[in-house]
């Protein structure tokens, strides 16, 4: 069962100021629980040193910081990468990775538990959409993933489970705290929302102005095979997603990121790569190929050959091309790879 007391880290700084105005103290008090909450990580009420007596005992009659918990810790051997499975108070479960490379350090949170969006690659999409995180839901990830890391954590990117622009406001209520100078200080640059293709939140993230950085998954040049592996192609196709992408880099002056994983036989050809060089080519970007992660039947991931074709083929784009080999393979934990479907409690 949910437990029954308000749960602070659901809240913004402004609502945790005016809820302790509400219970007569000063506003002050309320960025000072939050930096208590983020900030230093605080588990128990009573090691908030700076509030009073009479605060600290009302915060415990009335309020909780239990949202989630960790049920399992598995890391990658070879690799280094580590997953976390972590029991949210309801019983269900996300799944979040903490990737250690040499020159940073980037943990990967989930929006959602499950995903609507059904794209045929995608171990997430298979388990539907159980529900979405609040915003405490996901930065409490980063929480838990934080207390593990003996390195600190640089990047950020909401890539695990679910489509972020589906749990629009959450996700930016969330990449806020982790942005906040109060809670985790992570410099907007550094924190990436990633979409597969919502052309009205992509819009409305460029005309709200946020400095956060933006990936679009991409993952076909055409329309025939987008729409074959990613259902959202056939709400907003290819030209209406460049155009979105094209306002989006203009109103902001942000590069923006696409993601093209590399499927056997299905977007993986030369003529593949030239369409890709084409239709990118439109809009100020940079272009992170991923060899895939076998996750489902009926796709693999090309020979070693065919992806050195495919990017020799890329070779006179106008554009940053770079091959992403996701990291924790060996444990599920790679892109595409995310699932707790066997976790869930109904």
């Amino acid at each position: 069962m949910s437990d029954p007391k308000i749960q602070l880290k659901n809240f913004s700084q402004s609502e945790l100021e005016d809820w302790v105005k509400s219970r007569g103290h000063k506003a002050f008090r309320g960025r000072q629980l939050f930096q208590w909450i983020w900030q230093k990580g605080i588990m128990e009420f009573s090691e908030m040193t700076n509030l009073s007596k009479e605060l600290i005992q009302k915060l415990e009659q009335e309020c909780s910081l239990e949202l989630s918990s960790v049920s399992q810790i598995q890391t990658s051997e070879s690799q280094g990468t580590s997953k976390f499975l972590i029991r949210l108070n309801d019983g269900k479960f996300v799944e979040t990775v903490l990737i250690p490379e040499m020159n940073r350090v980037t943990v990967c949170l989930s929006s959602q538990i499950g995903c609507a969006l059904d794209c045929d690659f995608c171990a997430t999409g298979k388990m539907g959409l159980k529900r979405n995180l609040t915003s405490g839901e996901i930065a409490d990830q980063l929480l838990h993933v934080r207390r593990f890391s003996p390195r600190p954590i640089s990047n950020i990117v909401y890539m695990g489970m679910g489509e972020p622009f589906q749990n629009y406001d959450q996700v930016i209520r969330s990449a806020n705290i982790l942005h906040s100078d109060l809670g985790f200080s992570h410099g907007a640059r550094k924190i990436t929302i990633s979409t597969s293709g919502l052309v009205p939140k992509i819009m409305q993230f460029a005309e709200e102005g946020h400095r956060y950085k933006l990936a679009v998954s991409l993952n076909a040049s055409e329309d025939n095979s987008r729409s074959q592996i990613m259902p959202v192609n056939k709400k907003w196709d290819l030209d209406k997603l460049i155009k979105a992408c094209q306002h989006y880099t203009r109103t902001s002056s942000n590069m923006l990121t696409f993601e093209y994983v590399l499927l056997e036989g299905v977007n993986d050809s030369v003529e593949d790569a030239r369409r890709l060089m084409k239709l990118a080519g439109r809009v100020f970007c940079k272009l992170n190929v991923i060899p895939y992660n076998e996750v489902t039947a009926g796709y693999a991931r090309p020979s070693k050959n065919r992806i050195s074709t495919f990017l020799e083929a890329l070779n006179r784009a106008k554009f940053p091309v770079t091959v992403r080999w996701s990291q924790g393979d060996d444990i599920d934990a790679a892109c595409g790879q995310l699932s707790t479907a066997a976790q869930q409690e109904e």
